[in-house]
């Protein structure tokens, strides 16, 4: 079994604290429209941009959001730790992971990107408790942490976020 860490690397950063964007359209488009309807919809309904899943058709992406006069905010991407056995939030694996985001750190910061660890259900950072410890320990001004409800009420519905939120 190999776990690893959903990371998304936000390319966006002089966007306004408020920016708010479509994440993930690119598999979850019940119509499945091309990148270019995408951008056209997404300028009909007042969006500055999107988000990008994967690596693939990146170029693409950004030449349909370019003549739209969109932007790309971030690009979602999985870290594959390559340690077997490991469970969903086990502390075991932070400093493995965080000598790779410290590095991954280091070659986005000339770009001005910024590595947001994500918590997925079903991931080593499963919640969000694990990506701020996680991100603590990278200690970069780049590496921060990305909320998401939808896998937040997946893992534990019992829990409060907003004290999290607030960190």
């Amino acid at each position: 079994l190999t776990m690893a860490a959903t990371l998304l690397v936000a390319l966006d950063t002089t966007a306004a604290a408020n920016d708010f964007f479509p994440f993930c359209i690119d598999w979850h488009d019940a119509k499945k429209r091309s990148f270019e309807e995408q951008a056209q919809m997404l300028k009909e309904l007042g969006y500055a941009g999107v988000g990008h899943i994967w690596l693939d058709k990146v170029a693409e992406r950004l030449k349909t959001l370019d003549e739209s006069g969109l932007r790309l905010f971030q690009i979602t991407m999985v870290v594959d730790l390559l340690v077997n056995g490991m469970k969903p939030s086990d502390p075991s694996v932070d400093p493995h992971a965080v000598a790779i985001l410290r590095e991954m750190s280091d070659l986005a910061r000339e770009s001005g990107a910024q590595l947001l660890l994500y918590p997925h259900q079903g991931s080593w950072v499963e919640r969000i408790e694990d990506s701020i410890r996680v991100a603590e320990k990278v200690d970069r001004s780049n590496v921060g942490v990305m909320f998401n409800l939808c896998h937040w009420l997946r893992v534990d519905k019992s829990r409060d976020y907003r004290p999290l939120l607030k960190q």
